[in-house]
């Protein structure tokens, strides 16, 4: 296994220890996305991720209580794409506003008046595609602009080259053959959806990726967005990634370690007369609780390498990881 544990160190001095489970906030499907912040801020603690695009349009507060840590701020690819999501609420009416890298500038500016260490990520918009080397080139030019003035965590999102319809996905052998331009940039990040055809190939992906640096002597953190669930986040994790977010814990319930449709989950364990504003803001409560016991189980497993830490699922991530291995070797 390619698990592990890395420090990240921020820029006020304070180290946080992969890995990281990182709770997106996102105004795309949760246009009450301030409502939800509000009703939650004495709950909740930690890094989280957020996006320039809703920063810009006030669609997020400029201060959130609970991201105290640290906060990593996302280019707003996800919210100004017009590709439909089905999970989605709003799905039927979402329709993105402007966005490019002039607003995208002028909010990453923005959000520096604020101390709290942070994770920039690089500018991405769904309708450019350029080649990896581009995108990393691209990236460095926009680092260098800020980092002259602050101080802050680099990383950059690989996208497709081509937006063409049929490949849509992560060419691994022009990541790995650019795999040394990014030493200057602390983690690089995957979208799950673009980094393969199959739970297999994304797994294989991961493994190529981790190995490659580690060949290179580079420590650089692996982050895969869109991840942050009860089965794959371990199965990443063990294939050696180490950032995990996604709204998936404001979409769904975690449910005896099972990702489930949220009126399931009320329907099975609650009063059949609640109602579901308050159920809703139960769910995001436990749901943020039980990230903070898949991360204990993640940092067990470091230690003891025994696959029985994420039970219920044990077998079913051996089996993965059995699967992965042998196809390495040529078996499948």
């Amino acid at each position: 296994m390619l698990a592990r544990s890395e420090k990240l160190h921020l820029p006020n001095g304070d180290v946080i220890e992969t890995p990281i489970l990182l709770p997106s906030l996102s105004s795309r499907g949760f246009p009450d996305l301030k409502k939800i912040i509000s009703s939650l801020e004495e709950y909740l603690y930690g890094p989280f991720l957020i996006s320039a695009y809703d920063r810009s349009y006030k669609l997020i507060p400029k201060r959130i209580k609970f991201a105290n840590q640290l906060i990593f701020v996302d280019s707003g690819g996800y919210e100004c794409s017009s590709i439909v999501d089905f999970a989605e609420a709003d799905k039927n009416t979402y329709k993105p506003k402007k966005w490019n890298k002039s607003l995208y500038n002028k909010t990453i500016k923005d959000i520096f008046d604020s101390k709290l260490p942070k994770v920039i990520i690089g500018y991405d918009h769904p309708r450019e595609r350029k080649s990896i080397d581009k995108q990393i080139k691209a990236a460095m030019i926009s680092f260098d602009k800020f980092s002259k003035k602050y101080n802050f965590i680099k990383e950059i999102l690989i996208k497709p080259e081509t937006a063409n319809k049929e490949k849509q996905y992560i060419d691994i052998s022009k990541v790995l053959k650019n795999i040394k331009k990014i030493k200057d940039i602390e983690i690089i990040g995957f979208t799950e959806n673009e980094f393969g055809k199959s739970l297999l190939e994304r797994m294989n992906n991961i493994t190529k990726v981790r190995l490659a640096l580690s060949e290179n002597n580079m420590k650089q953190l692996i982050h895969i967005f869109g991840s942050l669930d009860t089965l794959s986040t371990p199965l990443y994790f063990i294939c050696g990634a180490d950032i995990f977010d996604g709204l998936t814990w404001l979409r769904y319930a975690f449910d005896n370690d099972f990702t489930m449709y949220q009126r399931t989950h009320w329907i099975r364990n609650h009063p059949h007369n609640s109602q579901d504003i308050y159920l809703r803001q139960a769910t995001f409560v436990q749901n943020f609780a039980y990230l903070q016991k898949l991360l204990l189980k993640m940092k067990r497993f470091l230690k003891t390498s025994d696959f029985n830490e994420f039970a219920p699922h044990s077998d079913i991530l051996k089996e993965a990881w059995n699967t992965l291995e042998l196809h390495e070797k040529g078996g499948l």
